[in-house]
């Protein structure tokens, strides 16, 4: 259900109500007008930019081109809703339940996911730059080819995800589990991945110039022809983990644990190559 517009009769006795420091039935209304319940409801080319549209619904919606920009849709549901092309720049997001939404090249520059709930979502292609991705969800979602540089992802579960191609330069990616994800071809130079759980991720070709791996889990991880110039795997576990060929020029790699690790053609911190004696 979607209210319909106030009349300016009774914006003008809220607005009046309002000066008298008194909330009025017509305030009221006014308060409560923007939340929206719109379920498997087609909204396409709508705009809601800076609406306060906390707790609504749009399950199954079609918002296509939707304009939610600097709206808040804080613990909104947007389930199995089709929001490709969306603006959603600075959106706050908090809490909102994403799940299985399709929100490919949706632009949600400087947008507000924490604590959101993302699990299988089509993310192909979005922009997320400088998003805040902070205990958010995005377990088994596709994010193939998304922008999401220099974006907020601490303690962001990203477990399954398709994140090949992607671009995480300079991503605050510090204890996010990013166990069994794909990072094939992915662009994380100077991301900080400390602490961060990439057991068995698929790496073969990343980009990892100056980042940080620093006590990080890559048990198991692939890193064929991966670019580790100047990073930092301080304390990390690469038991099991795949470096072949891979370039760890000028990196800085102390106290690893290398159980069975493969550094077979592998440029290593010092310049020399890699043994392929298993």
């Amino acid at each position: 259900m979607i209210r319909p517009p106030l009349s300016k009769a009774l914006v003008a006795a809220a607005f009046f109500a309002g000066v008298a420091g008194v909330m009025s039935p017509a305030a009221r209304a006014i308060d409560q007008t923007m939340k929206i319940d719109c379920e498997m409801c087609d909204l396409r080319y709508k705009s809601y930019e800076a609406d306060n549209l906390v707790g609504s619904v749009f399950r199954g919606a079609y918002l296509f081109n939707v304009n939610f920009a600097r709206a808040d849709l804080t613990d909104a549901d947007f389930e199995s809703a089709t929001l490709v092309y969306a603006k959603l720049t600075r959106a706050d997001l908090t809490g909102a339940n994403l799940t299985k939404a399709n929100m490919s090249r949706a632009v949600m520059h400087g947008a507000t996911l924490r604590g959101a709930h993302v699990q299988f979502g089509d993310l192909t292609e979005a922009q997320l730059e400088a998003a805040e991705l902070t205990f958010a969800d995005f377990t088994a979602a596709n994010l193939k080819a998304a922008k999401l540089p220099r974006v907020f992802a601490d303690q962001t579960r990203f477990r399954s995800a398709d994140l090949s191609q992607s671009v995480l330069e300079d991503a605050d990616l510090r204890r996010s589990d990013l166990e069994g994800s794909n990072l094939i071809g992915a662009d994380l130079s100077g991301a900080n991945l400390t602490m961060a759980n990439l057991a068995n991720a698929s790496m073969q070709g990343a980009n990892l110039t100056g980042a940080d791996l620093s006590y990080a889990n890559l048990q198991g991880a692939n890193l064929t022809g991966a670019r580790l110039n100047k990073a930092k795997i301080f304390g990390s576990n690469l038991k099991e983990a795949v470096f072949g060929k891979a370039d760890l020029t000028g990196a800085t790699m102390d106290s690893v644990i290398t159980d069975r690790a493969n550094f077979c053609d592998a440029i290593m911190p010092d310049g020399k190559k890699g043994d392929c004696k298993r």
